[in-house]
């Protein structure tokens, strides 16, 4: 979907396998930078990348025009069409230099932060050309771009921001209601949440974990909500300390969370635990 001039956004089906065999439906979303070449931001996993070529070939240029590749994060299903989009174009990878080892190393990524089957999605590994810090400012295929550094979900997350066409790409930093909660730290994601609210010239709002395109007043409030849901699981967890003992574990910090919010215990997995223990360890917000 053409979101600006030279924005495109796509948003990819794709399942993950349980160990029990169950197939849960997701979706991962990657972004097209159309310029005089194309630029990608995130990869998806290895089987939406012929998806991505697809869409490519829709708007009338061709895969191979795809010059670069920004990587919001090292996650699985950000990186995971990486060996393949290397495979049929050459781009040069930049990401953050704090997350290159999970980015070029899988089998280390998936030993540190293991996410089920999700290591069986990804293609690769690929090295990174160079490093992309907050405060940069790179012009791929001509399209300028700001990148913001915007921790919370992992340490080195990204977003990248087109100052002109307003708009703001966010990587998996804004937390979406109703979605599981992942992230690595609660003050760093609402710091982050505060930076990018503070943004002068935003216009247009695009989140990885939301399939919604927010506009103009949209933008703030879509913000906000993220905000808001995190305050939220904030409360619930001291609540399950209050009822539960300071010694709740995150595991069951997490299952009481998800029955008074209606999450699937589907998602009751060892990065949501993580996320749990974030708000244990950092106190209240």
């Amino acid at each position: 979907m053409q979101i600006t001039p030279h924005v495109h956004c796509l948003w990819l089906e794709f399942e993950i396998k349980t160990p029990a065999g169950e197939r849960i439906p997701r979706f991962v979303t990657s972004y097209i930078l159309a310029g005089d070449t194309l630029a990608l931001i995130d990869t998806g996993v290895a089987s939406t990348a012929p998806d991505i070529f697809a869409y490519v070939e829709s708007i009338g240029r061709r895969p191979e025009e795809i010059s670069h590749v920004l990587l919001t994060h090292s996650h699985f299903d950000h990186i995971g069409g990486n060996g393949i989009i290397a495979e049929r174009a050459g781009p040069e990878f930049l990401g953050p230099e704090t997350e290159r080892r999970m980015i070029e190393d899988l089998d280390y990524q998936h030993s540190v932060r293991p996410v089920g089957r999700m290591r069986d999605a990804v293609s690769g590994p690929v090295k990174l050309a160079d490093f992309l810090a907050g405060g940069d400012e790179i012009t791929p295929g001509g399209v300028a771009v700001r990148v913001i550094h915007t921790p919370g979900h992992s340490a080195g997350s990204l977003s990248f921001f087109i100052p002109e066409e307003g708009a703001l790409i966010s990587g998996d930093v804004l937390p979406e209601p109703s979605t599981l909660p992942i992230y690595e730290s609660v003050s760093d994601t609402l710091a982050s949440l505060e930076k990018l609210k503070a943004l002068d010239g935003v216009s247009v709002l695009l989140s990885a974990m939301s399939r919604k395109v927010s506009r103009d007043e949209g933008v703030s409030r879509h913000i906000e909500s993220g905000a808001e849901y995190l305050g939220e699981i904030d409360r619930l967890v001291r609540q399950a300390v209050s009822e539960k003992g300071k010694d709740v574990s995150p595991r069951e910090a997490a299952e009481f969370v998800f029955e008074r919010l209606n999450l699937p215990r589907a998602g009751l997995i060892p990065i949501v635990w993580r996320s749990m223990k974030a708000h244990l360890d950092e106190g209240p917000k």
